[in-house]
């Protein structure tokens, strides 16, 4: 069912197949005007991004406000949403386009909205300048997985249902834009009916204990009602891959919302991809994604050897659990979030134990063994959700970071007394992917599962 991304030679035409439900497509240039003049800098800004769970309560948006004007650092406000990715054109030909048998079919797509004079300062001047003439950056990878270049089109699906039609004014370096997707100004945002705030930003020179101190006598910090991600900090071992980057390990596919709200995917990817399998060294039995199932199998294969079978209610994960779960998180419309469990990239285990919101109770040890093998746990997110294991191919037991729950130990040991130490970056370390978990961002605002 899926086109493929094209690659257009000279006088070359892609020829989608019949589609049934083709949205109304609108054509929109929306420029955005700076509210402060952008400044050029040798380097790049600090930035500090707070973001709460379901968007951004106006009381908490102006509390961060009034720290920003008390301290003198530039703020903003931002959203992250995931939207739908209809087709993209060069001129009159296709060169990537959703397809179905019936109904809207897309793509997911994450979403990273910023005022122009944000982008400017923490992301580049190249990705401002597209964004302020009303067109919408996309970065390399996402370009690369559909054959787009600088001057194509994007149709995106809005929250009424249609297409709405940007030109894509720059393709970004993944890092140039913070691990971000799709960038976009607010302007543009509202045009697609995205209107939740997200996070406030704070950006610029400034210092960076007097910050700290005020967000702490507000009383936030990072993993209780807020989620402070700060472009000095060190990796968390619990940070999940940006939407682009898990698309190219695991594909993409094209999806539609049913009238139930259950998705139906693309069979050729599903056939491609899907694996049931019985991992016999502890009895699991799920569907997951071919490319996690030998970090899973090794991962099981550990904790049974660990002795530690036993902190894996089999009954509730096989009944309850597991892996492949194409379900969409809708926020307004056809606005929403893909949840990871489509891509069956995740596996959920002892989900009555372990219900999102509540504090965490799987064995650490079990975590600890699941990074060792590529998993990030989801016991640390905003809203803690400790059935939650996914797969991010690589090893993340000896990343040293203060997480709430379950923090890794020196040498990356599996048993033991925590540490107190913490993995530090250079200065501007997380900026190359300060925007990355915008798709989990989104999603978290009205997920009801692991």
């Amino acid at each position: 069912m899926l086109l493929a991304t094209v690659a257009l030679a000279a006088g070359a035409v892609a020829v989608p197949r019949a589609i049934a439900g083709r949205p109304t497509i609108d054509t929109v240039v929306v420029p955005a005007t700076p509210e402060r003049p952008a400044t050029r800098l040798g380097t790049l800004d600090d930035a500090v991004s707070v973001s709460g769970y379901g968007g951004m309560a106006p009381t908490l948006v102006g509390t961060l406000e009034s720290i920003g004007v008390s301290l003198g650092i530039p703020s903003v406000r931002g959203r992250s949403f995931n939207i739908g990715l209809y087709a993209v054109r060069r001129g009159d030909q296709v060169v990537q386009q959703a397809a179905g048998s019936s109904g809207v079919w897309q793509f997911p797509m994450s979403v990273t909205s910023l005022p122009v004079d944000a982008i400017g300062r923490v992301m580049s001047q190249r990705v401002s300048a597209a964004v302020a003439s009303g067109s919408v950056v996309l970065s390399a990878t996402s370009a690369s997985l559909r054959g787009a270049q600088a001057g194509d089109t994007v149709d995106l699906i809005a929250s009424d249902g249609n297409a709405r039609r940007f030109v894509l004014g720059y393709v970004a370096p993944d890092a140039e834009i913070g691990g971000a997707e799709l960038v976009m100004s607010p302007e543009q945002a509202d045009v697609l009916g995205a209107s939740v705030v997200t996070r406030v930003l704070f950006f610029g020179r400034f210092d960076r204990s007097a910050l700290e101190q005020s967000l702490a006598g507000a009383g936030l910090s990072d993993g209780d009602t807020v989620r402070i991600s700060r472009s000095w900090s060190g990796p968390s071992p619990d940070g999940l891959l940006g939407s682009a980057d898990l698309k190219s390990r695991l594909g993409e596919f094209d999806y539609r919302i049913n009238a139930d709200g259950s998705l139906s995917l693309d069979p050729d990817w599903t056939s491609a991809n899907l694996v049931y399998r019985r991992y016999d060294s502890i009895g699991v039995r799920t569907t997951c994604h071919r490319a996690i199932v030998t970090d899973l199998q090794s991962a099981l294969d550990e904790v049974a050897a660990s002795g530690l079978a036993s902190a894996i209610d089999l009954t509730n994960t096989n009944s309850y659990g597991g892996c492949y779960n194409p379900r969409f998180a809708r926020i307004s419309g056809s606005i929403g979030s893909v949840s990871r469990h489509a891509w069956a990239a995740a596996i959920d285990m002892n989900t009555l134990a372990n219900a999102q919101g509540r504090a965490p109770r799987m064995d650490c040890r079990v975590v600890r063994i699941f990074r060792k093998h590529g998993f990030a746990w989801g016991g640390n997110f905003l809203v803690p959700d400790g059935m939650h294991f996914e797969w991010v191919g690589e090893p993340r037991h000896t990343i040293q970071y203060p997480s709430k729950y379950c923090p890794n130990l020196p040498g990356g040991a599996i048993d033991g007394v925590p540490g107190l130490s913490v993995q530090s970056a250079p200065d501007g370390g997380r900026l190359a992917t300060m925007f990355a978990d915008d798709a989990l961002v989104a999603e978290s605002l009205t997920d009801d599962g692991g």
